[in-house]
């Protein structure tokens, strides 16, 4: 075991006595923003998920971790364990402590092989003579108990072609029983895209099979695919992705970086994409990934690259999505949360505030049947607020009267998405997150607010009937 500790690439086990608790003492003076019913780190910053698999009893659920503080530093796997996505247990991590990940374990993902779980992962390493990066694809073994038995090295270098930006490898197990895996990378030429490895068992090399081509996605100006996912839902195969450098537009593609998929037929290396979507439009949603041998779960990050936030300052950042089922209809993917709901109670509102008890960890089901829509969540004494509008076919979230990170504003404070037809939306709020289900999953907005000291009220334009009920908060053993 090699202890690291070179600035911000310091692994857990170089920590000093009394270090991650004065950490958590920072993380408890936040009164306003820290979830209930989201996974957040107990100290530091989290982003990817990563190594989402169901192991026939139970849901294990790895996440990008920096302990130390609010910042891209020594990244390790966080690992918890649940049978219902409320009550969670504590696995072993993914510490960074051989010389194939000196700089940190990258995101990947995870296959269950003779029984026990082998998560792929990429190991950030740093050359030592001119600083260059040298990716790594690893592997972890761990049982089902989430013990981690063993790791090693697969691939050492980036391949032939490519830059050193190749990683994120997500594994699935063939018809044939073979183990595939794709990982996203960057050509020489700095342009997106991802790459294809086979291997007919964990003992033999990775064979690299060529890129995988997404028919009818505009790869113009993208630098880079991340998080790659490729998975069958209904019968119909999948590619998930991360694509960075995809230039902006008013009601698509409106954050600095994106996450799509694409619905279609894979033959060979190619997607033959019949739809090709963002799977969220709010302002903070990442790095999606599946949970092998789940139906179709999927989490996210509830963040970016590159974003700061208010609760930096507490020396936490970012969380989980909630858990979400997909399912097709209509040739597209629609998404549902996983998440347990109180008794639900009518509440009348108007254009006085309606206070609601609760409303920062409640959930909303707001009837619309296309009807416009001018609602604003919470106040304070700063007139703070957070509002949502439906009008003319286009849902508008807007947090320009909230608390934001200069990073936050940089990119714009309202986030649109075209619906035709309104008719109904679903709202989860835990403190400082929302997640907007519309049409019973058919577009989702996911975002982070700020609003400090709030009075937990509602406002509308109209006469309207919601029913409102709590969410049930999670438990970590």
């Amino acid at each position: 075991m090699h202890i690291f500790n070179q600035g911000k690439y310091k692994s857990l086990h170089a920590q000093e006595v009394g270090e991650l608790e004065a950490v958590a003492q920072q993380v408890a003076q936040d009164n306003d923003f820290r979830p209930r019913y989201h996974l957040a780190p107990p100290t530091g910053l989290l982003n990817d998920p990563n190594g989402l698999i169901f192991d026939g009893e139970k849901y294990h659920i790895f996440y990008q971790w920096f302990p130390y503080g609010a910042m891209h530093g020594m990244k390790h796997w966080q690992h918890f364990m649940t049978r219902d996505f409320q009550h969670f247990q504590q696995g072993d991590l993914l510490i960074p402590d051989e010389l194939f990940e000196s700089h940190g374990c990258y995101s990947g993902g995870a296959i269950l092989w003779q029984d026990q779980i082998v998560a792929f992962y990429t190991g950030n390493t740093r050359r030592a003579g001119d600083n260059q990066r040298v990716p790594h694809q690893n592997i972890a073994l761990f049982d089902k108990d989430g013990t981690l038995l063993s790791k090693r090295c697969l691939i050492d270098q980036a391949p032939e072609g490519y830059t050193e930006h190749v990683r994120d490898p997500k594994p699935f197990i063939t018809a044939e029983g073979k183990i595939r895996f794709v990982v996203g990378a960057q050509r020489h030429d700095l342009t997106g895209t991802a790459l294809l490895y086979e291997m007919d068992d964990l003992n033999s090399p990775p064979r690299l099979l060529g890129e995988l081509a997404v028919e009818g996605f505009d790869n113009r100006h993208v630098f880079m695919w991340e998080c790659p996912d490729l998975f069958q839902l209904e019968g119909e195969d999948v590619f998930v992705w991360s694509p960075q450098g995809k230039a902006r537009e008013e009601r698509r593609f409106q954050n600095n970086y994106h996450a799509t998929y694409a619905l279609g037929k894979l033959v060979g290396n190619r997607l033959e994409a019949k739809q090709i979507e963002e799977l969220d439009y709010g302002f903070d949603f990442y790095a999606p990934q599946t949970v092998q041998h789940a139906e179709g779960i999927l989490l996210g990050w509830v963040g970016l690259p590159d974003l700061t936030y208010p609760t930096d300052r507490y020396q936490w950042h970012s969380m989980l999505t909630l858990p979400r089922r997909l399912s097709l209809q209509e040739g597209k993917i629609y998404q549902q949360p996983i998440a347990q709901i109180g008794q639900l109670q009518a509440v009348e509102l108007g254009e006085k505030f309606a206070t609601i008890a609760g409303l920062d960890t409640a959930y909303l089901d707001i009837p619309v049947e296309n009807q416009c829509l001018d609602l604003k969540f919470f106040d304070n004494a700063e007139g703070q607020h957070l509002a949502l509008r439906y009008e003319k076919g286009v849902l508008t979230l807007d947090r320009t009267h909230t608390a934001q990170s200069e990073k936050m504003a940089e990119f714009g404070t309202v986030r649109h998405c075209e619906i035709a037809n309104l008719t109904s939306l679903a709202i989860f709020f835990d403190r400082s997150v929302v997640e907007i289900f519309c049409n019973q999953g058919e577009k989702v907005f996911t975002s982070r607010f700020f609003i400090a000291d709030r009075q937990n009220s509602v406002r509308s334009a109209t006469p309207l009937t919601i029913k409102v009920g709590q969410v049930q908060g999670i438990a970590l053993a």
